[in-house]
C-alpha cells in the first residue's frame, strides 16, 4: 500500500519523493561568483559526465526546486542551490546540503 502511494505521488502527481538522497555539494563560487552546475551534477551521480549534464540542461531536463533551468544556464548562483532539490529527468532527485 505504501509503495503504491509513493509511486502515485512521484509518477502520477509529479511530486518530489519523500526519501531522496542527499549530496554534500561544494558550492564554492568561481571567479565569476557562480557554480558550474554541470560538474556538480556529474559529481552527484545525476549525469555520467559534465558533457551529458550540459546536454540535459540544454534539453530542459534539469529542475532546481521544481523550476526548469533555461538552456545554456550552466553557471548558477550558489544561493539558488543551497538546500535545493535538483531533479534530472523524471526519476532522479537529489537534495543539496
Amino acid at each position: 500500500q505504501a509503495a503504491e502511494e509513493q509511486f502515485d505521488l512521484v509518477f502520477k502527481q509529479h511530486a518530489v519523493p519523500d526519501d531522496i538522497p542527499e549530496f554534500a555539494a561544494d558550492l564554492t563560487p568561481n571567479d565569476e561568483g557562480t557554480v558550474y552546475l554541470a560538474k556538480l551534477l556529474a559529481d552527484a551521480g545525476m549525469a555520467a559526465s559534465a558533457g551529458e549534464a550540459r546536454r540535459l540542461i540544454d534539453g530542459g531536463g534539469v529542475k532546481v526546486n521544481g523550476d526548469a533551468l533555461p538552456a545554456k544556464s550552466y553557471n548558477v548562483d550558489p544561493t539558488l542551490l543551497v538546500g535545493a532539490t535538483v531533479q534530472v529527468g523524471k526519476r532522479k532527485f537529489v537534495k543539496l546540503v
